[in-house]
Parts: C-alpha cells; structure tokens; sequence
C-alpha cells in the first residue's frame, strides 16, 4: 500500500463510544519519566477535581486504555530493526504505513496532540521551547515549574476527559501528565525521571490493571525515551539504535505477557504510536541567520524550524523582514504567521512567532554564532516528510488480524480512545473518530 496516501474524512462526526477495553501503546517523544512506588514521585500521586480515585460504577465494568510513548521510533523501524513484540502486535491486529505527526514534529507538540486530538496551533503546546507573548513569559520543557503549570495548556487530554466524567486514570510519564490541565491530573502521576526503569514502569502499569475494579485506572499513560536518545546520538542507521528498539520491543513484550495473564487479559486492546521520526541534520547544511543585521528579532527556536519574534512595531516590519531572511535561508520557506500554509495547522496561536522558517529536509538554520562543527540528528521538520513518520499498531478483540490501513493524522487517536472507553470527547478537538472506526471489527 502506498505509505504517502493519507486516510481523511471530510465530515468529522463524532460518535459516543460503547464499552470495550484499548490498551494504547503511543511511541513518542523525548521528554517524561517519573519513580517507581515508594520512591520521591510517590507523594505526586493525587486526585484533583477528578475521579477522587473511585470510578463512577458505570465505569467499573467499562474498557481500560494504555498509551504508551516510545519516543522517536521511526516508521520503519520495526521493518529495519529485530522487534518481535512490535511484529506479534501487527500480526494480531491492525498496521499503519505511518502516522503523521503534528507539525512541529517535536516532542511536546507531538504528544500532547496524541492526547487531545488537537494541532498544536489550537491545544496551545506550540514547541518544545515557546515564547507566549500575552504572559510575557517562556514555556521551556526543562522548567519544572512551567511544565507543572496548567494554565499553558488548552485542549483536553485523555485522562482529564476521563477524570472529568468519573473514570480513574493513571500516568507513568506522558506530556501534559504532570500539568493540572483544566484544575485536574490523573489520579496517579509522577514527574519525570529518566532514570526509573522500563520494567518498573511497565510492572506499574500491570498492577495498575490489577487493581480492585473500584479503584482500578481505566486510561494508562506509560513513556519510554530510548529509541529517540539513540536516534540523537548515533542516528537512525545505527547499531545503537537497533539496540534500543530490541530494548523496547522488551519491555513490550513484558507488558503483553502480563495482560495475557490478568483474568480480564482476553478483553485488552493494545495500541501502539510514536510521536515523530529521526533524520540526519550535517553540519554542512545549517544556514546561519545573522541577527545583528536584524535589529529587533528573536530567534526562539532553531534547527528544522525557527520562531522568530520582532518586537518593537512588528506587524508593520514583519514583511520586509521576511523577505530579508529568506535571501539569507536559500533552503529555507520564511512567512509571516498568517501566511504558513494551512495543511501545517501552524498559524492561528501568537506563541508561534511574528515569523515562522521551515527549512528543507536535512537543512537546518541556527543563529551565524552557532553554526555546527559536526553532523547530528534530529527532528522537527515537515511532518509530511517521511523520516518524521511514526507507528500506529493495534489488536484487541474488537480487532481483526492482518489489517494494513494507509497513513493517517496523529490527531485522530484521541477520539479512538474516547470512544473505546464510552466517554464523551471533547467536542472541540480536530481529530474524527471516522478514521480510525473501520479498524474496529463490527462497530
């Protein structure tokens, strides 16, 4: 099937999901963690404006939903790469040639759409690293106290959809798990730790399942940071990298073995998604932009895109700017906010910047003093671009085996989820339930 096609639907109708039981594995980012039981993340485990820890008894009998991130596992990994559990899923249920991440494909962004259905212009997680002209202040994913703060957040995750209607919910690192997104965390959560193993989170997450009925977590979040580390590093055509897939392919096949043996184990959906790809980023292709000769302009980000604020009398210098820019960045497209193109979903929110550069594939733009000595990898490119495709793998009993569906938006897992655990979504989110509905064997 041809991995460039796109699965869309023009009506976006949403639907109320019935019961059944999903466990999403969702293969993301680089950026969460957390402790194991008992450790110093232990206290971080309360209940805000949500469930209070009980599920509503219409709940109790209702599915329950693991996601799980495996940050920066490309696309065709798992063909490149030896991963048995990966393949063990595709086998037993449904494959995408690829998801499509948002744009920008970094990690916050990338994840946080996974959760709320939402590009990142409208759920407001913009970058990695954003300015938010109305605060005056900078969002940056290493801040503690930033991270931790609600009020940056807009959309609503998965598990505040659940909380928010009765249903228990738990997080073993996800973006968004440690914020009090809308006044409410999941009843269980803990800020990152890297450092926490995979199998103490993967042991977590089936004692979660474990749990009374009562008390019991119906939506899950699990994150994993290997695969995107060993993609920086060494780059996507390693030795390393194959490593870290069979390292996560292990600790999948953990998980999958332990809900093979809870008594409700036969009634577990199990999904799995990443929220970008890796590529190559030589030295010899990074185009500097000498800010001395732009008076007024702040670079907020760089690399495969750049955020650039003007300050003083913006608007009306913006479009000769933009046009100064662009002669320095001959593999760079430079516009104005209201100008990016609209399949980008990259234009209605402020934080974005006055201007925006999205560079070519492999090129990257940096500040004139920064220019690299030496090659790296990354991300954050077009999402379009096939070495930014991430996965999407799925089986349950409410799934047929052997499908192969076409690539589709990263936006449409949330309402999936929503409707696999018979909870309301949020009428606001882009993503359409109709996308992914067909993967559900008689629904």
């Amino acid at each position: 099937m041809d991995s460039t096609t796109v699965v869309s639907d023009p009506t976006r109708r949403r639907r109320r999901a019935p019961s059944a039981l999903l466990v999403v594995l969702a293969m993301a980012t680089g950026a969460c963690g957390g402790q194991p039981d008992g450790g110093p993340g232990a206290a971080a485990e309360v209940a805000v404006r949500g469930s209070g820890g009980v599920n509503a008894e219409v709940h109790q009998g209702a599915p329950h939903l693991v996601l799980i991130s495996f940050d920066g596992f490309r696309h065709d990994y798992m063909d490149r790469y030896a991963a048995p559990n990966f393949q063990r899923v595709a086998a037993a249920g449904v494959r995408a040639d690829r998801l499509i991440p948002v744009f920008p494909t970094k990690t916050f962004p990338t994840h946080y759409s996974v959760a709320t259905g939402m590009y990142a212009e409208n759920h407001g997680i913009v970058g990695n690293t954003f300015w938010d002209p109305a605060r005056g202040a900078e969002y940056e994913l290493s801040d503690r106290d930033v991270v931790e703060d609600g009020t940056w957040y807009r959309g609503e995750p998965i598990w505040v959809t659940a909380e928010r209607q009765g249903m228990v919910s738990a997080a073993y690192f996800f973006v968004g798990t440690e914020a009090d997104v809308m006044g409410v965390r999941p009843t269980h959560w803990r800020p990152y730790d890297g450092r926490v193993s995979r199998n103490a989170r993967v042991d977590q997450a089936l004692a979660w399942l474990a749990d009374d009925p009562a008390s019991r977590p119906h939506v899950i979040t699990l994150y994993f940071s290997d695969v995107d580390d060993a993609g920086h590093t060494y780059g996507p055509d390693s030795p390393e990298t194959g490593a870290a897939v069979a390292e996560v392919d292990a600790a999948l096949g953990r998980l999958l073995d332990g809900i093979e043996a809870l008594p409700h184990g036969d009634q577990v959906y199990v999904v799995l998604t990443s929220d970008h790809g890796m590529m190559p980023a030589p030295g010899a292709r990074a185009e500097g932009l000498d800010l001395d000769v732009l008076p007024g302009v702040r670079m907020i980000t760089s690399g495969p895109y750049a955020s650039l604020f003007v300050d003083e009398g913006g608007a009306s210098r913006a479009p000769a700017l933009r046009d100064s820019i662009a002669a320095m960045l001959p593999h760079g497209a430079v516009y104005l906010r209201a100008d990016v193109p609209e399949r980008f979903h990259y234009s209605a929110d402020p934080r974005i910047g006055d201007l925006v550069v999205i560079m070519e594939p492999e090129w990257t733009v940096v500040r004139q003093d920064r220019l690299p000595v030496r090659d790296s990898y990354t991300h954050g490119w077009d999402n379009r671009t096939l070495g930014m495709g991430g996965i999407f793998l799925a089986m349950g009993p409410g799934i047929a085996g052997g499908q192969r569906i076409e690539a589709f938006e990263s936006i449409h897992i949330y309402p999936l989820m929503a409707h696999v655990l018979g909870l309301t979504p949020n009428p606001e989110a882009d993503g359409s339930l109709q996308v992914l509905l067909p993967v559900l064997a008689g629904r």
